[in-house]
């Protein structure tokens, strides 16, 4: 089994509501203690008090520390994290939390990650919501996050640089090719340091996945209004190993009057596009004509985009569409040494005997040194038996 971690962001993000849900998950209060002094910042602490919100009992983690004008770029966050005695998966992934902040905040003043100056991200605060929420889901023996579409308010909100309108500019950067939703409230929902957690943290997103719930945890944001509490919602569980569930959007349409040549262009520009899948398959159509149904899967974010590629693209007047949902095997690339060169194996995560050669680069060595793909192929496939075998 996977421990599985549930980003139900129903109301929005933000790195104390982290902190806070993943205290009400299980993570020590000594963890959090310890931190500051683990970082070298001096007079910090974390506290974590009970509160409500809306009758919904949860914790809210409150960052204490003494008043700095201090402007730290991506180079001083890691000199502080290369510095402290941190398992190595926590500081990698608080540098890539960062990072992605750093590359969101360049974007939005023309400028470049290295020199980007962080002003509120930089702050304790920051640093110690950031490397905390990564501790505490190490300690909590977290193995894949999902996470649900990230509710998005509208408004404007006060930031270093002023008034700007929300979501703000860089929390926008960060969510580029993240499933997201808007959400009637006119406070900011999302913050930049809340969107780059959920991002760096999540395997993959979506609704509420299969697996048995272990704990639930609640964290409180510092705004109490809106309809909805304000508050995160994490849920901690076991689910199968290498094994997931999701939904997708089936796309259909078919074809009989259309040059069979015209597909090879469509085929390339689907998976530009983001389509998962597309196949082809021989239909009879009305008045005994032999026709083509073209399918596509995709996910939400890419299906109009694809629904409009099927429309230009081929002569149908029209696409069909369905909700299906999917169980999917996690893959993981290996790679093995063979008499031709390096080849990499695709396999199904927890099932070593459903492996195969990646096709391109088995095409790729075939055609360097000369030989039939399927003896290249058998060569991986040979080495790949033979490590499982001897591990």
């Amino acid at each position: 089994m996977t421990t599985l971690l549930y980003i139900d962001a129903f109301a929005g993000l933000a790195g104390d509501m982290f902190l806070g849900a993943l205290a009400d998950l299980g993570a020590s209060k000594e963890t959090y203690a310890s931190l500051p002094g683990r970082l070298g910042l001096k007079g910090a602490s974390i506290r974590i008090e009970d509160v409500k919100r809306k009758g919904i009992a949860a914790k809210r983690a409150i960052v204490e520390f003494p008043h700095e004008h201090v402007h730290r770029r991506l180079s001083d966050i890691d000199k502080i994290l290369s510095q402290s005695d941190l398992p190595e998966s926590v500081t990698r992934g608080s540098l890539a939390t960062f990072r992605r902040l750093a590359e969101a905040e360049a974007k939005v003043h023309g400028t470049t990650p290295e020199e980007v100056h962080f002003h509120e991200v930089g702050a304790v605060d920051a640093i110690l919501d950031i490397v905390g929420t990564h501790l505490a889901v190490h300690e909590l023996g977290i193995e894949r996050v999902v996470c649900s579409p990230i509710p998005l308010s509208r408004g404007e909100g006060s930031m270093a640089h002023g008034k700007m309108p929300l979501p703000a500019p860089a929390t926008v950067e960060i969510l580029e090719g993240v499933p997201t939703t808007g959400i009637d409230v006119d406070f900011e929902t999302v913050t930049p340091t809340g969107a780059s957690l959920a991002v760096t943290l999540a395997d993959s997103y979506g609704d509420w996945p299969e697996m048995k719930v272990e704990a639930c945890g609640w964290g409180a944001g510092t705004h109490e209004g809106g309809e909805l509490p304000n508050l995160l919602r994490l849920i901690k569980g076991e689910s199968r190993v290498g094994i997931s569930t999701d939904r997708v959007w089936v796309l259909e349409c078919e074809v009989d009057d259309m040059n069979p040549q015209f597909m090879e262009p469509l085929w390339d520009a689907a998976f530009k596009a983001g389509a998962l899948d597309l196949y082809l398959t021989p239909v009879q159509m009305k008045k005994g004509r032999p026709g083509t149904l073209l399918t596509l899967l995709v996910h939400d974010l890419d299906r109009e985009t694809c629904e409009t590629l099927l429309l230009e693209h081929t002569t149908t007047l029209g696409v069909r569409r369905y909700l299906t949902e999917r169980t999917i095997l996690e893959r993981e690339i290996h790679e093995v040494e063979t008499e031709y060169g390096t080849i990499p194996i695709k396999v199904g995560k927890g099932m070593s005997g459903k492996a195969a050669p990646e096709a391109a680069a088995i095409c790729s060595v075939a055609q360097a040194v000369g030989l039939p793909m399927s003896v290249i192929y058998e060569a991986a496939l040979a080495a790949w038996r033979k490590r499982e075998t001897d591990a």
